[in-house]
């Protein structure tokens, strides 16, 4: 019988803000998807947002009574097609970043590294989202993302996980 390698905590904590990204980015998924146009009506009805964009409430009303709905849909239409098109690479990564956590859970290197290099992604798509036009919920979820998929990445590199790898790998030798 072989001897059984203890798996430090540093490697179940890692897992579990692994899984808090998952879980963020699937709801920040279900966000946009849920939302729809209607979502992005809302935040054209921001004044902060408005601001943003450098249009007022006048001048926004005043296009949507120029052009009617005709004009106003395909304006809907594209920013929601930007928002769904984030929030399905959102699904993606949160998917790689589960299928490398469970892997990773068995100090697999490789699974580590497929961590790594999705989180970094993902922090890059959510710094993204939270600078740009989002919901409040969009924002709260890209956050956490952010913070979750961070601290994941430095645990799963921590030198007890190597340690524990090494020994795991002399263990199967």
């Amino acid at each position: 019988m072989l001897p059984t390698v203890r798996r430090p905590g540093t490697v179940m904590a890692a897992l579990i803000a692994t899984l808090v990204s998952v879980v963020a980015g699937v709801a920040t998924a279900i966000t946009v998807y849920t939302g729809g146009t209607d979502m992005v009506k809302s935040l054209l009805s921001d004044p902060d947002v408005l601001a943003k964009l450098g249009l007022s409430a006048d001048e926004m009303d005043a296009a949507k009574s120029l052009g009617g709905d005709d004009l106003f849909k395909p304006v809907l239409d594209a920013a929601y097609g930007s928002l769904a098109t984030r929030a399905t690479f959102a699904l993606v990564l949160a998917v790689v970043l589960l299928l490398g956590g469970v892997f990773a859970l068995n100090a697999a290197r490789w699974a580590r590294i497929l961590v790594t290099v999705a989180g970094v992604v993902a922090i890059g798509l959510q710094l993204r989202v939270v600078t740009d036009l989002a919901t409040s919920p969009m924002k709260l979820f890209g956050l956490l993302i952010i913070a979750s998929t961070l601290i994941a990445v430095v645990l799963w590199w921590l030198p007890a996980n190597g340690r524990y790898a090494k020994a795991r790998k002399a263990v199967q030798a």
